[in-house]
């Protein structure tokens, strides 16, 4: 939870500042695809993700690929 709280964080400070100094790019925050079908699966966390329009990359780290993009 702590992590996710700091990820949050920087997540949301980027995004602004993006949007403030280069409005077309789009951020994503990667998650390895583990801790995305255990901890992101919660409800608590679905919905802080859906409430901060949190865009979301999961990714295998074993294989070093994108597993899905999550908009």
């Amino acid at each position: 939870m702590y992590d996710f709280h700091g990820a949050l964080g920087q997540y949301i400070v980027y995004r602004n500042l993006i949007q403030l100094t280069e409005p077309e790019y789009t951020l994503y925050l990667a998650i390895d695809d583990l801790v995305y079908e255990g901890f992101f699966q919660r409800k608590s966390i679905q919905a802080i993700v859906n409430t901060n329009q949190l865009l979301l990359i999961v990714v295998d780290i074993g294989k070093e690929e994108i597993v899905e993009w999550k908009t």
